[in-house]
């Protein structure tokens, strides 16, 4: 089990051919599933940094915001900030 799963409380991935809502976690040593609607699995995202989450969020709009340039770019720089404190940076 990895240290990720351990934190997270669970084995995170539905069984194979399960289906589920949510999708991969997008920090790339991840192997949690994330509920729809969030960015990532939450022990990634206690990582974000504070000032990163409230950009995904102003982004974000309630929704409005998705799949807007703005959004993307807020997502991008919280998972490479993940990734970065991971040592995993792209």
């Amino acid at each position: 089990m990895s240290a990720v799963r351990a934190a997270a409380g669970g084995p995170g991935k539905a069984p194979a051919g399960a289906r589920t809502d949510g999708h991969d976690c997008p920090v790339r040593i991840c192997e949690l599933d994330v509920r729809a609607g969030r960015l990532m699995c939450p022990p990634h995202w206690r990582m974000v940094p504070k000032p990163l989450q409230r950009a995904v969020y102003a982004a974000w709009q309630d929704g409005a915001g998705a799949g807007s340039t703005a959004h993307w770019a807020a997502c991008q720089a919280a998972i490479r900030a993940v990734e970065r404190q991971l040592g995993a940076g792209r």
